[in-house]
């Protein structure tokens, strides 16, 4: 009935979130959000195929992304944009953010790898790469269970823990974390300039690459506008939050 790859949606799912299969055992199957960075596991028989028209809509959506940056980038060669390191746990996720980075102009090294690795191996990769802008993403979930207890995340303590490792070498590069449903007020507390879920709710793939280029072009003595970053955002302030930060864009002269 289902194959992998295939486009669904839970059937009970009042949010009817699209999701593609990612793997089938028996009768579980492993899902993950065709467009926000979710992931689930259920059975086959709580599923229903995606219909046309929620496709259709997720694939505008990800359009709208797209076609926002390529037409408000700034095309003068005085600016020097922020170097971005975007660490994804998704390599699809990954791939269709550098897409929308290169469409926006802006230098990046995009690095897959999962969540759960990137506590050993952050600090040997920032060493090498010395960005000024990091993305730390991937999947996570909230279990609906005690909202201020980080356990009940799948990855947002893996996020907190890179996040220190980053503060320890470098205090002024700006760092983008979490995904779906994550503990915004822990990776901020870690030391994120932006993070996500504020409203713990799902977050498109996008979202934490658009911060990111906002991040990257804006002038170093300007504070990054944080309405020009959420209203690209289908969440807006729900999806993604955090403090006061200065952009990473230098003028040369």
């Amino acid at each position: 009935m289902f194959e992998e790859n295939d486009l669904v949606i839970v059937v009970d799912d009042p949010n009817k979130i699209v999701y593609k299969i990612n793997k089938i055992t028996d009768t579980l199957v492993e899902l993950k959000g065709y467009k926000s960075r979710t992931k689930m596991v259920t059975s086959l028989d709580s599923l229903s195929k995606a219909p046309k028209e929620l496709v259709d809509k997720c694939n505008q959506l990800d359009n709208k992304y797209k076609n926002a940056f390529k037409k408000t980038r700034i095309k003068s060669k005085k600016y020097l944009y922020g170097r971005i390191l975007h660490i994804d746990g998704d390599k699809e996720y990954l791939d269709s953010c550098l897409e929308l980075y290169h469409d926006a102009k802006v230098p990046v090294t995009g690095i897959y790898i999962d969540e759960k690795k990137l506590p050993d191996y952050i600090e040997e990769i920032i060493n090498v790469i010395t960005p000024d802008i990091i993305v730390i993403t991937g999947h996570d979930i909230y279990n609906k269970k005690e909202i201020k207890n980080v356990d009940n995340y799948e990855n947002s303590k893996t996020f907190g823990q890179s996040i220190r490792k980053i503060r320890k070498h470098f205090s002024d590069t700006v760092i983008i974390a979490g995904a779906c449903e994550s503990h915004f007020e822990y990776l901020i507390g870690q030391g994120a300039n932006f993070a996500s879920s504020p409203a713990r709710i799902n977050i498109h793939t996008y979202d934490p690459a658009v911060t990111a280029i906002k991040v990257a072009s804006t002038p170093v003595n300007k504070m990054v506008e944080y309405q020009g970053i959420i209203k690209y955002i289908e969440g807006g302030s729900d999806a993604i939050g955090g403090i006061e930060t200065y952009g990473k864009m230098k003028i040369i002269y």
